[in-house]
């Protein structure tokens, strides 16, 4: 697994630190990760790594579009039209905005084994601004975060992308009804950003596709 880890703002911070559940699901299981972690998130340093040992799973976390994936400092890491091929035949979760919309779909375009998972909309999320110097301590970001890690890691533990895809999908169902009973202020706000995740989580390629 080659896993992306940018730190260069509020949003990518609270991800990377997130994304620790990733790894250490990674590690129980007892696959190789390569984390590419703050300026080395780059493209000429990506495709470098991906290319020397063909990683099978990648997670990519950062801001993005409809066509490109970026790394540090929202410089493209992935672009549909110059590298989107490295992604072919991969298994790929992009935690990215708008990702799925056009560059997942060219990506998979010429795909046997791989898929990608991603997001047609915009993926949003919430926090706790008395948690902001604590991301993992935030249970409003958790509302958000915690579901979406559950696809690279029932991935991770040998379940197929549709599966994957669809735990996740649950799992923001399940958010969306607790935190509608707690009746907050924000839960409304919340659930809707939850079903944006919920409507916008789209599986492109082999929906089969497993480690």
């Amino acid at each position: 697994m080659i896993i992306t880890l940018p730190r260069y703002d509020d949003t990518t911070e609270y991800i990377s630190q997130w994304s620790d559940e990733i790894n250490d699901a990674g590690k129980k299981a007892g696959i190789r990760i390569k984390p590419l972690n703050d300026e080395k998130v780059n493209k000429e340093e990506f495709e470098k790594v991906i290319d020397k040992l063909d990683y099978k799973l990648v997670v990519l976390n950062g801001h993005g579009s409809e066509t490109s994936i970026f790394g540090h400092n929202d410089e493209i890491l992935i672009d549909e039209k110059i590298n989107g091929r490295i992604l072919t035949n991969r298994i790929t979760y992009s935690r990215s905005c708008n990702s799925a919309f056009s560059l997942g779909v060219k990506c998979m375009k010429n795909n046997r084994e791989g898929c990608f998972i991603g997001y047609n909309v915009k993926f949003t999320f919430y926090i706790d601004n008395k948690r902001s110097a604590t991301p993992k301590k935030d249970r409003t970001a958790g509302m958000f975060l915690s579901p979406s890690n559950l696809v690279p890691i029932s991935i991770i533990k040998g379940n197929p992308s549709y599966e994957a895809h669809e735990r996740a999908r649950r799992q923001m169902l399940k958010n969306i009804n607790k935190i509608l009973r707690e009746k907050t202020k924000d839960s409304f706000l919340i659930a809707s950003a939850l079903w944006n995740n919920y409507m916008g989580q789209t599986l492109l390629g082999n929906k089969e596709a497993r480690l």
